[in-house]
């Protein structure tokens, strides 16, 4: 057997017919099923993500009536506009309790949001600290919603353990005036409002 040119010619194409065949098909037809594969993989995953939010479902509905209800006892802690006085009047009372001289009240600017709005309370209190602690415990214990945005404490000289207590109160309403007619009043209230 003759081994010439044509030959080699042809044994050269028959080793380029199985390497043409792997880059032109074989290896793009890899690819396509590489990334089948991972689409695949991503819709199972998102399958599954549908079914756990579809098993969360049937709880939906009772979660929105548990959180309806929260909702309903935050409002009922938003006095009215016009309890605002009666919740002074209380912080006075409580202030008074322990002891404790308030030099000054002065309430500032009402700050409106969404919902509800802050009114602002600055007052001076003067007395003994451990009064005072009390008075932040028994302001804690309200039943509506306060909150304590500063206080400054100075030591009265000469005098131990009396001090000057310089707070700003936030006292937080309905503007609207409708929360206090759902809410139920605390026994406080009632006997306050008969007093005033």
């Amino acid at each position: 057997m003759r081994f010439g040119f044509r030959e080699l010619v042809f044994i050269l194409l028959l080793m380029a017919v199985p390497a043409a065949a792997y880059f032109f098909v074989f290896s793009p037809r890899n690819v396509q099923i590489a990334q089948m594969r991972d689409e695949i993989r991503i819709k199972r995953a998102k399958l599954e993500q549908l079914s756990q939010a579809t098993a969360s479902m049937k709880d939906l509905g009772a979660e929105i009536d548990r959180l309806t209800q929260a909702v309903k006892v935050f409002e009922q802690k938003l006095p009215a506009q016009r309890e605002v006085e009666v919740l002074l009047n209380q912080a006075t009372e409580l202030a008074g309790k322990q002891r404790l001289a308030v030099k000054s009240l002065r309430t500032d600017k009402a700050v409106a949001a969404a919902q509800y709005s802050e009114q602002p309370i600055k007052m001076v209190i003067v007395g003994d600290f451990d009064g005072f602690y009390s008075f932040l415990l028994d302001l804690e214990r309200l039943k509506r919603i306060t909150r304590m945005n500063q206080m400054q404490l100075k030591r009265i000289q000469n005098d131990e353990g009396q001090m000057q207590a310089e707070i700003t109160l936030s006292i937080f309403f309905d503007p609207s005036g409708d929360s206090g007619k759902n809410a139920s009043p605390t026994p406080d209230a009632d006997r306050k409002k008969g007093a005033l």
